[in-house]
């Protein structure tokens, strides 16, 4: 029962309180900097994805060939190994 009191108690402690509002002054000042910051361009943004898109398509290339080169070079390894056991 006591803990119903007081989230109750809690729950309009808020009833009666006024909404502030700001200086004008001051909300102009801060929308103003908003404002004056520079922002990046369309063309920027267009650019970096293009590259992006363009680093991730070489590397994945550059995998898929590794892969075949890695295959054909296990495959030369195992034709060139001796089947006698001498060592010298």
């Amino acid at each position: 029962m006591e803990v119903k009191n007081w989230t109750n108690e809690i729950m309009e402690c808020t009833n009666g309180m006024e909404k502030v509002l700001p200086n004008k002054l001051l909300f102009y000042k801060i929308q103003n900097r908003i404002n004056l910051e520079t922002k990046v361009s369309n063309k920027w943004i267009f650019v970096a994805a293009a590259t992006f898109a363009l680093l991730i398509s070489i590397n994945i290339k550059l995998l898929k060939s590794n892969l075949v080169k890695t295959n054909t070079q296990s495959e030369t390894l195992i034709s060139t190994i001796s089947n006698t056991n001498q060592l010298y």
